[in-house]
């Protein structure tokens, strides 16, 4: 029998200091074969939205106290940040793997379950949405810089295919072990434990040096005497978060 898992990291939004991945955990039993194909990989089309701040259709943050806090940079319970109070820009690097495993191995003991489990099958999904707010007629300035962060994602969202599947490689075939009080949650346990070492590779070869790049090209461009114009900035930013 084959268990079928989907696996996400907790959901979260950033400003252009960061970028986030979407994600939800739900348990799937399959019965029959996995695909003969033992890694399959979906990557999304850029979507992009623009926003003028302060539109009546515009979504703008929540009163303080409630869910989602105001104030640029604002941590919000579930890791979030809001980004429509100043000119900015919002991305997801989106990732959702479903691990298909065949269990190996099960030992239980009286209040204590042991359960490995070895990957078989790998579905990951990759996505990159975009979310730009500006006012109403903005300044060239302003729209070349929040488009420098589009650039940058874009950069690393290029190659998210092939690395997502490099990823996918590193766990496939290998066995993950869990323990619980009962069988069906030390699997669950097994499979998260693929499931993280998968997302944490993702993690490592796209997400994290996004981050660093879009953090150096906002230093880059900040205002002063050394600041650096838009298009040199991207490029420089790309270099140094290598």
């Amino acid at each position: 029998m084959y268990s079928h898992r989907q696996y996400k990291q907790p959901r979260s939004h950033c400003n252009s200091f960061g970028c986030a991945v979407s994600c939800l955990l739900m348990p799937i039993l399959l019965t029959a074969c996995v695909d003969t194909s033992a890694i399959t990989i979906r990557k999304e089309k850029l979507f992009a939205q623009k926003h003028i701040l302060g539109a009546k259709n515009n979504p703008l943050p929540e009163e303080k106290g409630s869910p989602q806090q105001d104030g640029k940079n604002s941590p919000i319970p579930d890791g979030r940040h809001h980004c429509a109070l100043d000119s900015n820009t919002c991305w997801q690097f989106r990732f959702t793997p479903i691990v298909a495993v065949t269990r190996t191995k099960g030992i239980k003991d009286a209040n204590w379950y042991s359960s490995t489990v070895k990957v078989k099958h790998v579905t990951i999904e990759v996505a990159l949405p975009f979310d730009m707010w500006l006012p109403e007629n903005p300044p060239d300035q302003v729209v070349e810089h929040e488009d420098g962060h589009v650039r940058i994602c874009k950069h690393y969202y290029r190659d998210a295919a092939h690395l997502a599947r490099k990823c996918a490689l590193h766990i496939l075939g290998r066995e993950f072990t869990g323990e619980a009080k009962d069988e069906k949650t030390a699997e669950k346990v097994a499979i998260d434990a693929a499931g993280g070492e998968l997302y944490a590779c993702y993690q490592e070869k796209v997400v994290n040096p996004a981050t660093r790049a879009s953090e150096a090209y906002d230093k880059l461009t900040a205002r002063g005497a050394n600041q650096m114009p838009a298009p040199e900035a991207v490029e420089k930013a790309i270099s140094e978060a290598q």
